[in-house]
């Protein structure tokens, strides 16, 4: 790994060159709609203070729909025609920790036994510029699932806003950040920028590094026996308020289930999730969780449980976007916690 001192103003003039080859996304302050990850085409709409992005980065990878193949009909003759891959390379700067280990989540999934060629393309061409949490939100519960705010995992880089500078509340050109590099995919991309910090200040930052893992406040404890609550009341009590709305499936960096839908004969893989009422619907009429209270449940034992016995990890990073977008404040970390076990 590699430790640098950078400024903001050094990253402008990178991005400005990497423009040149890659197409450039990060976050981007939108007026009156908050933080989207966006192409970049101004090194001044990157954003890369304390506030969160509403979507993960999830989408980049992960398409909400696309179109997988599609079919044709000529002189008597079907015939099949896969889409085209895309080759643009990527470079997406500000990914935090939470959600690039959400990707390395999903690459259970897409990208292990089984590869999705969609999936497993985007992955390659893309390289991952992190951004870590100086200031953790109250729903924030990224230590309790085994990660934390500072943690490099899943990047080929990570910026830290150092302590005082401007970039740690809506920063500006002057903003520092020390860099690590950790892949050679970063150090190809970012080895010519910045200057090796001083002993002082290497000792400093590792201080405050680890005074930012104390910021994440909200602390569960995520329990490895809820197969002896299944059948319990509890999943009806906490299940009432759900509206079945589906926010918290797409604003998830880990939800990953998909529907298939046939039109204009093409297929189209899109997103799908388990508070839907017609998830888990037959052709028949028959429907195995015709109620919340079940959908719900199985939320969080796809998240604690099935995924855990699978693949040793919980599908859950505490980003704590479903708590702060909920309508009704559902609060999952706050339910399992809380599970009569």
């Amino acid at each position: 790994m590699i430790q640098k001192i950078v400024t903001k103003e050094e990253l402008y003039k990178l991005l400005n060159y990497l423009l040149q080859d890659f197409e450039v996304i990060g976050p981007k302050e939108l007026a009156n709609r908050g933080i989207f990850y966006e192409t970049i085409k101004n090194p001044q709409d990157l954003y890369l203070g304390e506030g969160f992005t509403t979507e993960p980065v999830k989408k980049f990878f992960l398409n909400p729909s696309e179109w997988l193949f599609k079919c044709q009909y000529n002189v008597s003759k079907n015939s099949l025609e896969e889409i085209t891959l895309t080759k643009t390379k990527w470079i997406i700067f500000g990914v935090r920790p939470c959600e690039a280990r959400g990707l390395e989540l999903l690459d259970k999934v897409y990208n292990s036994e089984y590869k999705d060629e969609s999936y497993v393309n985007n992955r390659n061409r893309t390289v991952i510029i992190g951004l870590s949490c100086a200031k953790p939100g109250r729903a924030c519960f990224c230590t309790s699932m085994g990660g934390s705010n500072v943690e490099s995992r899943g990047m080929d880089a990570i910026l830290f806003a150092t302590e005082g500078s401007p970039e740690r509340s809506r920063g500006d050109k002057d903003g520092k950040f020390i860099l690590e590099i950790i892949t050679d995919k970063g150090k190809e991309i970012l080895g010519s920028i910045g200057n090796e910090p001083s002993e002082e200040e290497k000792k400093h930052w590792q201080q405050d590094r680890e005074k930012r893992k104390d910021l994440v406040r909200t602390k569960i404890k995520a329990t490895e026996e809820l197969d002896k609550i299944f059948e319990n009341p509890y999943w009806e009590q906490v299940s009432k308020s759900c509206l079945s709305c589906g926010i918290c499936t797409y604003l998830c960096p880990t939800c990953h289930c998909f529907d298939l839908v046939d039109e204009q004969r093409r297929r189209l893989r899109c997103y799908d999730g388990c508070a839907f009422v017609d998830f888990t619907l037959q052709a028949s009429g028959e429907n195995h969780r015709p109620t919340k209270k079940e959908r719900y449940r199985q939320r969080v034992f796809h998240k604690f449980n099935y995924f855990k016995k699978n693949f040793g990890e919980n599908l859950c990073v505490g980003c704590g976007r479903c708590i702060r977008y909920c309508p009704v404040k559902m609060d999952i970390a706050d339910i399992v916690d809380k599970a009569p076990v």
